[in-house]
Parts: structure tokens; sequence; C-alpha cells
């Protein structure tokens, strides 16, 4: 693996531009990762957007918004002469796609916001900064350099895929605002009403039934560490979500649906390395309980799979890893 510093990466990209390439993310990609693809495809204008799996209910529903394409392959291209992975910096957090990324070829860009990890393969170049708090916050620093025009569409993207990854902008940096700034004025919109466009009310019976579940979920609570899970009859992610929003430091909860059993985990910004917890890694090792696939980030990540009699050993088996490090808690 070549380590990239932003100069390397603007060389990089230059020089691969007009090569026939994939653009990829972690698995279950959220509005950071597609926001991303979308953005620096406009850079690499003979690729394709693949996912290793689904993009969540929250990306599917921006992309549409703005009129981008919904329905994105799953299908690795083999034949690629380049791939570029975004907002991931391990093939192990790519799930489907893992084997292939690992037995490919030719030349793989990662650019990523997270603490590097090692990727043994000589032909990976990668670019990991933790001064920037999202993916998209990287790309939109290329099309600038690029000189690709931003017009009011693709700040909106961009815009949302920077906040999604903010955690609130607790995640933030001075440059954070300062892009969002920038992004708003390119959109002709302030802040409150960016927000208000994209946000997904569901119905308001379906609101309610949330907050029930919510409120009959169960909590653990072990050297201050408050942990939550329960069970949703749909948008799982989103009870996880606000579970941590009102004071829970980890919340899991899961939805059934007719084919398949699904999780959503997050976890408080910074308890991950407090805690020495990365919940993407979690859902990815024990997925297969449930026949399926999971990953995503050490703060928020996801699995899903068929076997939905499995319930229980999944959620034994996330309680189990989780409280086996809040219980080592000096």
């Amino acid at each position: 693996m070549q380590k990239l510093n932003y100069e390397g990466l603007k060389n990089f990209v230059s020089g691969t531009q007009q090569k026939k390439a994939i653009i990829t993310f972690h698995s279950i990609g959220d509005r950071d990762s597609v926001a991303s693809a979308f953005a620096i495809s406009l850079i690499f204008k003979n690729s394709k957007i693949v996912s290793p799996d689904f993009i969540t209910s929250n990306s599917s529903s921006m992309l549409k918004k703005l009129g981008y394409p919904t329905e994105i392959s799953t299908e690795f291209d083999d034949s690629a002469e380049l791939v570029i992975l975004l907002d991931a910096n391990d093939f192990a957090e790519c799930g489907p796609f893992a084997d292939k990324l690992k037995a490919f070829n030719n030349e793989i860009l990662i650019v990523d916001h997270h603490s590097p990890k090692v990727v043994g393969n000589d032909n990976v170049y990668c670019f990991n900064d933790e001064s920037y708090n999202s993916a998209t916050s990287i790309i939109y620093n290329l099309l600038r350099d690029f000189s690709v025009p931003i017009d009011v569409k693709l700040a909106k993207l961009i815009a949302m895929g920077i906040i999604s990854d903010s955690a609130e902008f607790k995640n933030s940096t001075a440059d954070t605002f300062l892009q969002i700034g920038s992004l708003l004025k390119e959109a002709g919109t302030d802040y409150t009403s960016l927000l208000t466009e994209f946000e997904q009310i569901s119905d308001v019976r379906e609101r309610a039934k949330t907050i029930s579940e919510m409120f009959n979920s169960t909590v653990i609570i072990k050297n201050k560490v408050l942990f939550v899970f329960g069970r949703t009859e749909t948008h799982s992610n989103i009870a996880a979500e606000n579970a941590v929003k009102i004071g829970a430091d980890i919340a899991l909860f899961h939805s059934i649906s007719k084919k398949e059993i699904s999780f959503a985990a997050r976890m408080r910004p910074g308890l991950d390395k407090t805690l020495g917890i990365d919940l993407g890694s979690i859902m990815k090792s024990i997925a297969p309980a449930i026949s399926g696939t999971g990953g995503g980030h050490p703060c928020a990540a996801g699995a899903y799979g068929p076997l939905q009699f499995k319930k229980d050993e999944f959620i034994n088996n996330f309680i189990s890893k989780v409280l086996s490090r809040i219980e080592n808690l000096t």
C-alpha cells in the first residue's frame, strides 16, 4: 500500500481520470459514501458507480429528491482499469466486494477520513486524513481543484454528504464550516431550509409507533455506559440514531420483513476510541449468524440476512462483544 498526501492524491487523480473505473464504497452505503461517489464521478468521466449491496433509505431519499439515479448496480467489473474506494479504509468493510478487491490486479485508490489501516496489496494507493470530517469533504476539495462546476443540485448533494457524517457538527473542524458556508451560497439556500428539504418524515402513526417501541426497549448500564436495544417495525436505523440522540451511548435495533432481518447499530461519536469498539467490525463478524452480511463505520453500522429465527443469537453475540469491552474498562 502506498500512502498519499493531498498533493499526491491530486497527481494520482490527474494521471488516472481517463481510465475505465468503478467507484464504490463500504457495505450499506450511507449519505457520505454515496454523495462522494456521485461527486467524484464528475472527475472520472469513464466510470460507473457500484455498490457492494444496498444503500440506506436516507441515501436513496437524498438521491431521489435531487434527481440522481437510485438504482445502483451491485456488479463488480473485473475488467476495470481502476477501482476508487470511498469512505472505507479496509476491504473488509465492503461486504460482498471484499474478496473481489483483494483479487483485483489493477490500481485501487482509497479515499477516506478515518484512521488508516494497512492494506497489503501493492496496487493500493491510499489517502486517509482524519482532519476531514467526511469523505465528501475531501471530494469537494478535489472538485474545486479540478475546476468542476458546482451547480445547485451538486452543492446540495455535497452539503448533505458532509452534514450526515458530522454528528451534528461534533466531528467538525473550522474547514468543515467554511465548506458548508460555501456550499449554502452555491445552493442558494440556508442551513435550516436545506435540512428541511431532505428531512424524512414518516406517517404520524409510524412515528408514534417508533417512539413507543423505543420506550419498550431494553436498557443495560455497565461502567457508566448506557446500552439500549430493541425492535422496530420499520426504520431500525432511525430508532438507533434517536436512541443515541436522547442519551444512549450504544444502541442496537432490528426490524423484520418478509424476506430478511436487518440490524442497525449506533454509538455516541468518540466512544469508538474511548472504548476501543468498532461497530462495523462487530457487525461484519457476527453477520454469518443470520447468513448475511454486515459492516459500516466504528460508530454506525448495520447487518442483514435471511435467517430471522437466529435473531436472538445475533443480539446475544452483539451484546457479548460490546459488553466485554465495557466490562474490561478500568
